[in-house]
């Protein structure tokens, strides 16, 4: 039921951060951050597609790891469960 109500929300945060994100007092990041987070843990698509898109792109790769490491708790926890499995 909770998922109902997570993703529609997460999803409108998603816009309205991306809106706001070129603004000179940029909200908008922390908004995006905050949807993606709703997003990975309610959905396994979204998941799935962070962990795509951080295997792909390096760069979004060490800013996620490096929230996980500034962050504690359940979210580093949904951040980490987005790591690329990489051989090795």
């Amino acid at each position: 039921m909770w998922r109902v109500v997570t993703i529609p929300v997460a999803l409108a945060l998603l816009v309205v951060g991306a809106v706001l994100a070129p603004t000179p007092i940029p909200a908008g990041v922390p908004l995006m951050a905050l949807a993606i987070f709703l997003l990975i843990g309610s959905s396994k698509f979204a998941l799935r597609s962070v962990r795509r898109l951080r295997r792909r792109w390096e760069r979004l790769d060490r800013a996620l790891t490096h929230l996980e490491t500034r962050t504690a708790g359940t979210i580093a926890r949904t951040f980490r469960r987005t790591r690329p499995h990489r051989p090795g």
